[in-house]
Parts: C-alpha cells; structure tokens; sequence
C-alpha cells in the first residue's frame, strides 16, 4: 500500500479564491470522518480528513494500491477538493500490508491508528 500525507494551507486555498471545506454548504466533502470518493478514483482504498487548528492547516490521509495511482489520480483528488495542489505532502510505501487483490478484514493497525 502506498499512504500520501497531503496538507493545504488554509489561507493559500482562500487566496484562489476556492472554498474550503471547512465552509458549510459550500465544499464537496465534509471535513471529518473518511472520504467519500474511493469509488471515483481507480486504486484509492479509503481516505480520512486531518486538521492541524494550531498550524491552520487542513488535509487527507490517502492509502492508495500504488504509487502509480497515486501520481495519477492525487491531482483530480486535490483539485476537487481545494482547488489547488497541496502545500505539502509527504508519500511512503507501507510494506507487508494485504494487495488490493486479497479478501482483508480491514486496513492494518498502524492505519487504522493513523487515520483514527
């Protein structure tokens, strides 16, 4: 499994002039509990919304079969949902975790942690 750590800077993602998820009625998506878009893009496994209130900071956790679909897929992802690439990102390959293609009872621990 491949995990992407991606944040956007509130104030950046105001300045497009794009809404924000944090602003009700307006964005795609809520803010907290998982993402509700797996089924949109190819080789996205789950997804959870991450706040950092101190930093002003707003992101996803992303858990992809692959590297290759991240690349693809992470800009559609970023544009629906801030309207502009993350301020920062960070992408690392979880090993010994199931393949896409075996019956698993759920994401491991470590994720399951990660994405409480």
């Amino acid at each position: 499994m491949h995990v992407v750590i991606a944040w956007w800077d509130k104030r950046r993602t105001a300045a497009v002039g794009t809404p924000r998820p944090d602003q009700p009625g307006q964005a795609a998506f809520r803010p907290e509990g998982p993402t509700s878009f797996t089924h949109e893009f190819p080789g996205l496994r789950t997804g959870q919304w991450i706040t950092d209130p101190a930093a002003d900071l707003q992101g996803l956790a992303l858990i992809w079969d692959s590297a290759a679909s991240a690349e693809v897929f992470l800009p559609a992802v970023s544009e629906r949902t801030f309207g502009c690439a993350p301020s920062h990102r960070w992408a690392f390959e979880l090993r010994g975790a199931p393949s896409p293609h075996e019956d698993a009872p759920g994401l491991p621990a470590e994720l399951e942690l990660l994405l409480a």
